[in-house]
């Protein structure tokens, strides 16, 4: 059984589902959750978290109750020891990925929630150390585990090589860097099915219709859409050499709990199974879309 630490983000959304897939919900305190108290979305075998930690020390004492976590940690520090991984949340500021340095230093393999990092340095810097230290590292949106995509991902759908591609999902304009938080999924349901490396990246959309280009070195062309304040799912069109692929993304529990499985196959074999460098093309893909908003003009990435 891997013993996993939850370290940040454990008031939001992601923590609160995941550590319920791990342990379950204690019906007795289901009302100090703060997603509503429902029951798992899922179970996954094969790992419990048993420490937590948050600045928050309230978020962190009511997920342990809630998830039936048995310790919560007084600092980041204590969770270096009793622990065979480590998911840090999503904790809304962009920069959880800080917490990660101690634990890669350390090398206990880490989970970085979505996004990475909020500039591609840093994410370089933690990769050279995550090398150094012969760590584990994984940071990802779920959207490169759905299922409904899984068909062209398998080479079932028989595509052929994509050529084109179109992917749409919702954005948040309150939020102060609205593309990288969470236009980054929509990035990622495109970007994992194409087997090339991006080379250029144009925003040619207004604020609130954002609609950014990105063309790959192959010839391959991205476009995602994140249209601000209509109904909008996360759904996607591919156009390969053989055929076309369409479908709408509706089963989180299923990506989710693939994505954290995942995670969990890498601790368990012991070596880099998942692959830093396509998780790096979506940050700088991301970046680059702020950077041509600013300038009105193509990014060339490097």
């Amino acid at each position: 059984m891997i013993r996993l630490g939850f370290v940040a983000g454990t008031g939001i959304y992601h923590a609160v589902q995941f550590s319920k897939m791990f342990n379950g919900l204690n019906e007795q305190y289901k009302h100090l959750d703060p997603c509503g108290g429902g029951a798992p979305m899922t179970r996954i075998e094969g790992a419990t978290v048993v420490k937590v930690f948050d600045k928050n020390r309230q978020h962190a004492e009511n997920l342990a109750k809630f998830a039936n976590v048995p310790t919560v940690a007084a600092s980041a520090e204590e969770m270096l020891d009793g622990v065979d991984a480590i998911y840090i949340g999503d904790d809304l500021t962009l920069k959880q990925y800080q917490y990660a340095r101690m634990f890669v230093e350390r090398g206990i393999p880490t989970f970085i929630d979505k996004p990475f990092a909020d500039n591609v340095p840093a994410i370089r810097e933690l990769l050279e150390l995550a090398r150094d230290r012969k760590c584990l590292l994984m940071s990802s949106s779920a959207l490169k585990y759905t299922k409904e995509f899984a068909p062209v991902s398998s080479g079932e759908a028989n595509v052929g090589d994509i050529v084109m591609a179109c992917t749409m999902g919702p954005a948040d304009l309150s939020l102060a860097r609205p593309f990288l938080f969470y236009g980054m999924h929509s990035v990622t349901l495109g970007h994992c099915l194409i087997n090339s490396r991006p080379v250029e990246v144009f925003d040619v959309g207004e604020r609130g219709r954002t609609v950014v280009q990105v063309k790959y070195m192959n010839g391959a062309q991205l476009t995602v859409m994140c249209p601000h304040g209509v109904p909008v799912g996360f759904q996607g069109l591919v156009q390969g050499t053989k055929g076309s692929f369409y479908a709408k993304v509706a089963d989180s529990g299923h990506f989710y709990s693939t994505m954290l499985k995942d995670f969990l196959a890498m601790v368990q074999a012991g070596k880099q199974t998942f692959d830093l460098l396509q998780a790096i093309e979506v940050i700088q893909i991301c970046c680059a879309q702020e950077e041509s908003v600013r300038t009105g003009k193509p990014v060339r990435l490097g």
